[in-house]
């Protein structure tokens, strides 16, 4: 005891700091009082402490190019000598969308849970023609939730830290697919069925082969594929068979919405911020065109969906594919329109006639006047 003693006593005469132990650093703190903004002191409202409500003085300046190739979070003081990582999405107009902040905390507020929130114990036994048709629906939409999980999360790690919202909110969207993939799965085994046969995955592979950027993914990604899905949804949940399919296409019809949202938010701002984006767009689409349309030639979905829509396969080649051809329709109009809305022109006559022939006359005709006005302006292909 007395060796101790006498042992913090020399340290406490060597350094002059009380309490100082023997063989161990004093702290220096050099650290403190180094920031780039002290003083912040971010308030609360009645919707609580949200992640937009930090953008403050500097901590709200979101540059249009993210210079740092570090983790280093927006505001803090770089470290010197902190070697790169390369980051090949730096530019805002590649990622940024203004409604990522709240996209975010609406994920994070209105999540779901399909063990329990989907009330499975309303499923009764069908007739095994719908069932099969319902089970080889939920095997399709179990691949479209596999693709946004390996498509989002193979470029959420290539986006530089000074964009953290959309980072943020892309996070959410990765675990909102896993959460459809988990709950349509669910659904095809829940009812004596199983899962049915894998889809042609053309599609798929276009986008998770997109080589151009996030910006031509999320084309690909929610423009074309999103938009089809999301319609797709509105026609299950108009034709489920119980409250089980009914909620769970509900849910994902609310995540799906979200996903919509940062996508076409996101196209809007890339085409005002980068000159000629609207015409790579263009671009883009003529080739995703095909290949969607290429996929269609596919009867396995058609069919199974117009098994469901007829409530069984008694009336699927008359009532089902009738409905059918109204999803179609919807789906072609919401896809033209939000073109439209985005700037993008479409060239009718240069469309697959396997997505055309979905086209409400009026909607064709105005495309043809459209696509004969700048035929005659030098236009270019779309």
């Amino acid at each position: 005891m007395a060796k101790a003693k006498a042992s913090q006593a020399a340290a406490e005469s060597r350094t002059g700091q009380p309490g100082a132990i023997d063989g161990i650093p004093q702290p220096r703190f050099d650290w403190a009082g180094r920031s780039n903004q002290w003083g912040t002191r971010v308030k609360p409202n009645k919707h609580g402490l949200r992640l937009g409500d930090l953008n403050v003085g500097i901590y709200g300046e979101i540059p249009e190019q993210w210079q740092d190739q570090t983790r280093n979070p927006r505001g803090a003081i770089p470290r010197k000598g902190v070697p790169p990582l390369g980051y090949s999405i730096r530019d805002k107009a590649d990622l940024w969308a203004d409604c990522a902040a709240d996209l975010y905390e609406e994920a994070i507020q209105r999540r779901w849970a399909p063990a329990t929130d989907v009330p499975w114990e309303t499923i009764e036994p069908l007739e095994e023609g719908l069932e099969r048709a319902i089970c080889q629906v939920c095997t399709e939409l179990c691949q479209y939730a596999n693709c946004d999980i390996e498509t989002i999360s193979s470029w959420q790690h290539q986006m530089a830290y000074g964009y953290h919202e959309v980072k943020q909110y892309l996070a959410t969207a990765t675990f909102d697919a896993a959460r459809q993939f988990e709950a349509f799965r669910k659904r095809a085994l829940v009812n004596g069925g199983g899962l049915g046969l894998e889809g042609p995955g053309e599609v798929n592979r276009m986008i998770l082969e997109s080589r151009g950027g996030w910006t031509e993914a999320v084309a690909y990604l929610l423009l074309l594929r999103g938009t089809f899905t999301m319609t797709m949804l509105r026609y299950l949940e108009k034709h489920a068979c119980n409250e089980a399919e009914a909620t769970l296409y509900r849910f994902a019809m609310q995540d799906k919405a979200r996903h919509l949202t940062y996508g076409l938010e996101h196209l809007q701002f890339s085409i005002a911020h980068q000159e000629d984006m609207a015409l790579i767009m263009q671009q883009l689409l003529f080739i995703g065109d095909r290949v969607f349309a290429r996929e269609l030639k596919d009867h396995v979905l058609r069919e199974a969906l117009a098994v469901v829509f007829a409530g069984g396969i008694a009336e699927a080649g008359t009532v089902g594919m009738a409905e059918y051809q109204r999803m179609m329709q919807d789906f072609m109009k919401t896809y033209v329109d939000t073109c439209s809305w985005l700037g993008v022109k479409r060239n009718f006559e240069l469309m697959p006639p396997r997505m055309t022939q979905y086209l409400p006359d009026e909607q064709r005709a105005e495309m043809a006047r459209k696509a004969q006005a700048a035929a005659a302006g030098g236009g270019n292909r779309g």
